[in-house]
């Protein structure tokens, strides 16, 4: 399988304005997540896999794309409501991308969940997944998984996908601080923000080009909130 890392743009004060102005009260990690999710391209018949028609993330993906979805919570009104551990209730080959955001943290068996998502979708097709890493316990109901790069690498290779673009979700060490808790205690937004503003600071002090790359950002993506992964079959 062909494994390609993707080092994330460093931060700047004009992102920092556009996803704090455009997806206001959210987590840092939640504002990356659809700062990249605005900018997905998807057709054809697309498979949400712990999605629903609640799901608060369908607004930010651009249109032109048939979303059918697969939950064990009905109330998030899932297409398809199925059961802990059942296979999907598609034949082979049914889809033209998967996406799957902020749900294999919750499947105790996140293996046998790849594996049947790269069954259901079509050669040539894309998975498109987001999983937290330096980020609280967040049961839904359950939370079991933070795994590293080299873990889903593999993963994904053992599932048969033919390559893996993965790219961490990271602002800067001082966000990472205030994501990890939670936030919480007097003006929990302003020392988000200040928080934000001073890995700004740093990124333009410390860091070369316009991605979060070299020694010194190896080490900050180290401390990612989170992975959004591409695998293509």
């Amino acid at each position: 399988m062909d494994y390609t890392y993707v080092p994330p743009p460093v931060p700047t004060l004009a992102r920092w304005r556009h996803i704090t102005t455009a997806f206001p009260g959210l987590s840092v990690l939640r504002m990356m997540e659809y700062e990249l999710l605005s900018t997905l391209q998807l057709s054809g018949r697309v498979l949400d896999m712990g999605g629903g028609q609640r799901a608060n993330y369908l607004k930010v993906l651009p249109p032109g794309a048939t979303i059918e979805s697969v939950n064990i919570d009905p109330k998030i009104e899932p297409t398809h409501l199925v059961q802990p551990g059942q296979p999907l209730p598609f034949p082979d080959d049914s889809f033209d991308a998967v996406i799957c955001f902020n749900t294999l943290e919750h499947i105790y068996d996140p293996i046998a969940v790849v594996r049947e998502l790269f069954r259901v979708v079509k050669p040539g097709g894309k998975m498109h997944v987001i999983v937290p890493f330096m980020f609280r316990i967040h049961g839904h109901p359950d939370d079991y998984t933070r795994a590293t790069p080299s873990w889903w690498r593999e993963t994904f290779s053992r599932a048969g996908f033919s390559a893996l673009r993965l790219m961490p979700l990271v602002w800067g060490r001082r966000t990472t601080v205030a994501v990890v808790p939670g936030l919480y205690g007097p003006f929990p937004r302003a020392r988000l923000h200040l928080a934000m503003l001073l890995d700004v600071l740093t990124a333009k002090l410390l860091l070369k080009g316009d991605t979060i790359s070299g020694r010194r950002g190896e080490s900050i993506c180290g401390t990612s909130p989170g992975w959004f992964m591409i695998g293509a079959k």
